[in-house]
């Protein structure tokens, strides 16, 4: 039999196409400086409506070299029109990103030199964002913003782009006269040419800080102003923002006090801006004296129920310190940065809000690392080994580096952490850093040898995983326990060191044991004169761990209604509901859902009930819903829909149609349409026609509608993907698309036609979408998109697509 042509082709192409290797992670080092920059002086002028940026920058620097004749200078994508020393004219060649200049003579390691770079850019890829409205986005801001990080700022003026330079900067910007520009630093002056309709703002910051830092936001904006001691503050936001932003800003002052009080380091810098822009590649970056946040931090008396800023801004703010004044000397270093700004907030939370938050916001950074740093995913926090540094920027730097700060903390006690803390910032204020040297810097203010803990938590992948069990010697008087290591132990991972509390309470009183463990099998043993009530593993739950402890059900109970720490109550509630069959287990729970007095615990106990799928749990879930959090609500709505009666019905339908809280409003919806699915598309259609924050009530619409699956829903949801929705919406459209019609043969030519959106964020949804469609068709057009260059996340995300449609094929070849 003969094979059509085109047949020959496509295979031929398949083949071809899946020879290409992925790539893989190569070592990075550090990277060698042979100048040091002392100074940016930008001058540009912006053009929104060409989306240009025109000017000069002039770098002040000094030779690590000597015979120093050439200078080269990070420049992507933008045309050099000039480079002068003085009133010299300078040659150069400008070749990929690279600016090299020849300096027409030799300079040694005394000489200061100045260049200036005349350039301009045009509609740039990457560092410098343009946010237009536009038929589809008719209400959208016109602004732009800047990005940095990790090596973006050589795409918008040339510089030195990497983190182990620092340098003061200096920012000229002339926009049009209805705009802002905000910048890092001092504002100097306002210049306005009423002639040309532009203004020119003038910021200096006086203090050396790394160049991914550098920013520029620039757009119709309220000032808000607000002041810490002798710092100003400013929140720069929309105008119909302004009635809102202080529910968001507001505690900026109290984190600023907290974090200059406790880290022994005034706040460092000239001033703090927060400025809201549209389209925010992250939920916030910590640009010098000037950061930037999305603008959905801002948010309604109603979503603020459900909804709070306060950990993004103190995330944000924290980095002025960790990140800002003391920068990762490399990627690989990116966790003292990130896992730093991640405890601080949690430390933030502890101070504000209470110690059971602040421990159960480590409690849900431990579970995320141990449901995700498991078998070939295990990597360590530090590690050269990556394709691109962005891939750095995951929960191993921000939620396990979080938990390492808590260990030490809990290790050495508050007294020694805070003094190491406060060695460490006045040793290394405005220089590059790596870990080493936060080693040393505790060493040395402690005495303690942290050698083994760094080595096992930070340069090592994994954590330890305990079986423990507890038994009462009646003849010694005494409870012993048993502490079992049983987590692989390879190259990788090893056996842990590390000091655990353990609490035993005898006739309703506790008393705490700090031991050590250090080997795979230990045993431990406390007096006491009678059979224990409950023997804690790890009060607190301090250490990064997983545990398999061996109690009977009534500990566990006896756990939930007297341990002093939510989060031990919450643990207690993560293993009863495994025994929900039992009617003295739903007892406890129940009691735990309405009386305990931390809102996490009662709403881990509703959802604990709502798993149980009894419908004798029902009456309490509807108490529980008249809890006064709206997070316990939510919960309890939730769960209902295990549900059945005319009680629940009423209760559902009140939620949906009146319940102060969007998200209460949503998660009734999406139970709704279980108790009461013969009106699902009434429910649904009433839903669509909803507003509320973050599209939560269209986004529980469309995957209630998804549930339906026939052909007007598909129609329904489709209608939802097209430009001019909100970009979740589309999303979510685009993703029940995949899950519920994925077997139609025009779902993967819909899927394709959209790789082209003008939206980078539906383009990458898209290409992950076909990656787990693992559908042929998609090889051709992902590869292009690959082989095309610019947004390094969406090359990456297509060469992991293409790598899923590999492994689909080769997995259909093998049956």
């Amino acid at each position: 039999m003969k094979t059509p042509l085109l047949i020959i082709s496509i295979v031929s192409g398949v083949c071809f196409l899946f020879a290409q290797d992925k790539p893989l992670p190569t070592q990075h080092f550090a990277r060698e400086r042979t100048y040091d920059v002392l100074h940016y002086r930008l001058n540009i002028e912006i053009d929104e409506k060409t989306k240009t940026c025109v000017g000069s920058v002039s770098m002040k620097f000094v030779p690590l070299r000597p015979q120093f004749d050439v200078v080269r200078i990070d420049a992507a994508q933008m045309s050099i029109t000039d480079v002068r020393m003085g009133n010299q004219r300078l040659e150069y060649h400008h070749d990929a990103e690279t600016l090299s200049v020849a300096l027409g003579k030799v300079y040694g390691l005394e000489d200061t030199l100045n260049l200036t770079i005349s350039y301009n850019i045009s509609s740039p890829q990457k560092g410098l964002y343009f946010i237009v409205p536009d038929s589809g986005y008719v209400k959208q801001q016109r602004l732009l913003w800047t990005n940095g990080e990790p090596e973006e700022s050589h795409f918008w003026f040339p510089c030195y782009d990497y983190p182990n330079d620092m340098a003061t900067t200096e920012m000229i910007a002339t926009v049009t006269e209805k705009w802002t520009a905000i910048s890092n630093g001092k504002l100097l002056e306002v210049k306005h040419d009423a002639k040309r309709k532009k203004k020119t703002y003038h910021w200096y910051e006086g203090k050396p800080h790394v160049v991914y830092l550098v920013s520029l936001v620039a757009g119709e904006y309220v000032e808000i102003k607000d002041k810490w001691e002798d710092v100003p503050l400013s929140y720069f936001v929309y105008k119909h923002q302004k009635d809102d932003a202080m529910r968001s800003f507001s505690k900026t002052p109290k984190a600023m006090e907290f974090f200059s009080n406790k880290i022994g380091y005034d706040y460092p810098w000239e001033k703090y801006a927060q400025t809201v822009v549209q389209d925010y590649i992250w939920g916030g970056e910590e640009h010098v004296s000037a950061t930037t946040l999305t603008d959905n931090t801002i948010h309604d008396a109603r979503a603020h129920l459900d909804y709070t800023s306060d950990g993004l801004v103190a995330h944000e703010l924290a980095h002025q310190w960790w990140g800002d004044l003391l920068t990762c000397k490399d990627w690989s270093q990116a966790w003292l940065n990130e896992g730093f700004a991640s405890y601080f907030d949690i430390l933030f939370q502890e101070y504000d809000k209470g110690r059971d938050v602040a421990l159960k916001s480590v409690y849900d950074s431990q579970r995320d690392i141990v449901n995700t740093d498991i078998g070939d995913r295990r990597k360590p926090s530090v590690t050269n080994w990556f394709i691109t540094p962005n891939e750095m920027f995951t929960n191993r730097i921000y939620g396990k580096g979080a938990c390492v700060l808590h260990m030490l903390r809990f290790m050495i006690g508050d007294e020694l952490f805070w003094k190491a803390i406060n060695h460490y910032i006045h040793k290394f204020a405005h220089q590059p850093v790596e870990t080493n040297d936060f080693k040393v810097a505790i060493e040395e203010a402690t005495g303690y040898n942290l050698h083994w803990f760094f080595d096992q938590w930070i340069y090592n992948p994994g954590y330890p995983t305990f079986k423990v069990k507890s038994t009462w010697d009646q003849t010694s008087r005494s409870v012993k326990v048993a502490v079992v290591q049983t987590q692989v132990v390879d190259s990788l991972t090893g056996i842990f060191t590390t000091p655990v509390d353990i609490e035993v309470w005898v006739h309703d009183e506790p008393t705490t044991y700090r031991v050590v463990i250090t080997k795979a099998e230990e045993e431990f043993s406390f007096p006491t004169y009678q059979q224990p009530q409950l023997v804690l593993f790890d009060k607190g739950n301090y250490i990064l761990k997983k545990t398999e402890v061996e109690m009977p059900i009534d500990g566990w109970i006896f756990q939930l209604q007297h341990a002093k720490d939510g989060v031990d109550r919450i643990s207690a509630v993560d293993e009863l509901r495994w025994f929900a069959d039992s009617t003295v287990v739903i007892e406890a729970l129940s009691k735990a859902a309405l009386n305990d007095p931390f809102m996490e615990v009662r709403r881990e106990a509703v959802w604990a009930l709502g798993d149980a799928r009894r419908h004798d749990v029902s009456d309490t879930l509807i108490v529980a819903y008249g809890d006064r959090e709206a997070k316990v609500r939510n919960a309890s709505v939730t769960a209902m829909k295990n549900s059945k009666g005319e009680h629940v019905l009423k209760t559902l339908q009140y939620a949906f149609e009146k319940d102060s809280s969007y998200a209460v409003a949503a998660s009734a919806l999406l139970s709704l349409v279980k108790v009461d699915s013969l009106n699902t598309k009434k429910y649904c259609a009433a839903a669509l026609l909803r507003d509320s924050y973050r599209e939560g009530l269209r986004l529980a619409a469309l995957r209630s509608l998804a549930q339906i699956g026939d052909d007007e829903a598909f129609n329904s949801v489709k209608q939802y993907t097209a430009y001019g929705h909100p970009r979740n919406v589309r999303q979510e459209a685009l993703s029940q698309l995949s899950r519920v019609w994925k077997s139609r043969e025009d779902i993967v030519p819909y899927f394709i036609s959209m790789l082209n959106d003008a939206s980078v964020h539906i383009r990458r949804s898209v290409i992950g979408i076909l990656g787990e469609l693992g559908n042929a068709q998609a090889i051709t057009p992902l590869q292009q998109l690959a082989d095309a260059g610019g947004e390094p996340k969406l090359i990456k995300a297509a060469q992991d697509a293409l790598e899923k449609i590999k492994q689909a094929s080769q997995e259909k070849d093998n049956k």
